[in-house]
């Protein structure tokens, strides 16, 4: 449906002056015929009164917004395990994101689905260091068995 006549309905139990007074306060006393306005105008003024698509909005951009900041929190604390990042230091896991990483974008640029994909090749890289742990005089096995010396 048009703009417009939207406006016309949600207008319709209004007096006439009270629909002319608003529209030429929100047009800035250029006009107080809701025909009269652009649809920009119209557009904007519906959704000033018609508020739960803005709503909609921005609860699904807040939403989207916590996934990442979700899955962002995931994959610094499985870096940090597998000793790619260091605590309180970003240089070095930026560098490798840069480098090794899937996409070759730093971590606030990936959308939901790439951090996904970022995890699930960060939970890769930890199995695959795991395996190469077991032979012997692999970089793993060296940082796996100093690990082992602090036990004893």
């Amino acid at each position: 449906m048009n703009p417009k006549e939207e406006l016309k309905q949600i207008f319709a139990n209004r007096t006439p002056v009270d629909v002319a007074i608003e529209i030429s306060g929100y047009t800035g006393h250029r006009t107080t015929l809701i025909d009269e306005l652009t649809e920009l105008e119209a557009s904007s003024l519906l959704a000033v009164h018609n508020p739960s698509v803005n709503l909609e909005r921005e609860h699904n951009a807040l939403q989207e917004v916590l996934i990442k900041k979700e899955w962002r929190s995931k994959i610094l604390a499985k870096a940090e395990n597998l000793k790619i990042k260091k605590p309180n230091s970003f240089f070095e896991f930026n560098e490798w994101m840069h480098q090794k990483s899937k996409f070759k974008k730093h971590l606030n640029a990936h959308s939901i689905k790439e951090l996904k994909e970022l995890h699930q090749q960060l939970c890769a890289f930890g199995s695959n260091n795991a395996k190469s742990a077991k032979n012997a005089f692999t970089k793993s096995w060296w940082n796996e068995s100093s690990k082992k010396i602090n036990l004893n």
